[in-house]
């Protein structure tokens, strides 16, 4: 995974502000709507690690129990997702996949003709070119009916196609469609190597989307509590397009010249540079490695940082970038922020979180001077910088988390 970055900051008089991520990447940037279920949805499992918990790839899980790399709605929930840098568009086969964390119960079948259980929390799936017009995932009500309030079993699951929250994921970082009809207990991924639930938007004939909603079946399946409803792990683009097109970029694939130089390595002269017929920027926007033939994902993720007032100190939280990644998080002041052609010197910054496993530092109780500002940045542990500017030049600290 590639050295990520978040910075952002506060003054002594100005409200705190949200720092941006990569410039193209295959996962939502926003999450636009949160409702989970009354009462206390503040108190539902994940909470305090939204919105990043959501934002960035699944998490790793077994087959017989589910990502704990989740937020959950509660029953009839709804969440909406946003992409910024991408648009989701129809290519052949599924176009993106909805990542929920359900898991076998009791052991893993051994072929699709033995019978098990699952624990299923289905939601449906809407999408959205606009946020305003929604076109559903078609499903078979009655099956979901049928299913309410239990495990679903091998038929079941076949039926309830066209829902999310359904295939069990036997790892996360994994994010090759998973095609339930070819079973193989071996796989990397899912019940066929992926799982997650993919969806084409060819099933519903729309041709792009920048929204997803997904809003909890209230199958009120397993004991109540605030895990309880659909647990939103991830979604992921399978097939998209770099939007809106960059200023400067030659050969037209959809990502900036100065981005394929510095940070894919890919040729801003040649829109395919690996040469196997799809260009660099809807690999890009795919989680695909842009410079080779492998439909491995290929993560470039890079975390948005969102800074939150509570009372008397300020809350950081960050995107989630995949199971076993650790996070520092450093504070600095900007009067000693300085740039030269090739890197940021953020100066002598105080380190906050060194190695931490989780996406949120819950309470910085110290405030800038007047006429001062702290900015925060934030790593995966054990890289060298703090990500890169906006003009793409490396952040260095001169005393920073070790």
């Amino acid at each position: 995974m590639r050295a990520a970055l978040a910075l952002a900051f506060v003054t002594a008089a100005a409200a705190p502000c949200v720092a941006g991520s990569l410039p193209v990447d295959c996962f939502p940037d926003e999450v636009v709507v949160w409702l989970a279920a009354e009462p206390a949805p503040e108190t539902r499992f994940g909470a305090s690690f939204l919105p990043g918990i959501v934002l960035g790839p699944p998490g790793d899980s077994i087959a017989t129990q589910g990502s704990t790399s989740v937020a959950s709605l509660g029953f009839g929930g709804v969440a909406v997702v946003r992409f910024d840098d991408v648009v989701i568009e129809n290519g052949p086969g599924p176009d993106f996949i909805v990542f929920e964390n359900p898991f076998f119960v009791g052991f893993v079948p051994a072929s699709d003709q033995d019978e098990y259980q699952i624990f299923a929390e289905p939601g449906f799936v809407e999408v959205s070119a606009d946020g305003a017009t929604w076109l559903p995932f078609p499903f078979d009500a009655q099956a979901l009916a049928a299913s309410l309030g239990a495990n679903i079993d091998r038929d079941q699951y076949a039926l309830l196609r066209g829902l999310a929250g359904l295939t069990p994921t036997f790892t996360g970082n994994w994010t090759v469609p998973d095609d339930p009809l070819d079973f193989d207990p071996s796989g990397i991924g899912g019940i066929s190597g992926a799982g997650g639930d993919a969806f084409d938007l060819a099933d519903i004939g729309l041709a792009e989307a920048r929204f997803v909603r997904i809003t909890d079946a209230d199958s009120r399946n397993g004991p109540t509590g605030p895990a309880e409803g659909f647990d939103l792990d991830a979604v992921v683009v399978l097939h998209g397009r770099p939007a809106p097109p960059p200023a400067s970029d030659r050969d037209a694939d959809g990502l900036e010249d100065a981005a394929e130089d510095v940070l894919y390595g890919t040729d801003p002269d040649l829109p395919d540079s690996d040469g196997d017929g799809i260009d660099d920027g809807r690999e890009v926007a795919g989680c695909r490695d842009p410079n080779g033939f492998s439909d491995a994902p290929l993560f470039a993720a890079e975390p948005r940082l969102w800074l939150r007032d509570n009372a008397d100190c300020t809350e950081t939280r960050w995107t989630f970038l995949g199971t076993g990644v650790t996070y520092d998080l450093l504070r600095g002041d900007l009067a000693d922020l300085s740039e030269s052609s090739s890197e940021v010197d953020l100066g002598p910054g105080t380190c906050l979180v060194d190695g931490s496993f989780t996406v949120r530092f819950s309470c910085d109780a110290t405030v800038p001077q007047p006429s001062h500002g702290f900015f925060y940045v934030v790593r995966a542990a054990g890289t060298t910088h703090y990500g890169r500017s906006s003009g793409l030049n490396e952040r260095h600290a001169t005393i920073g988390c070790p």
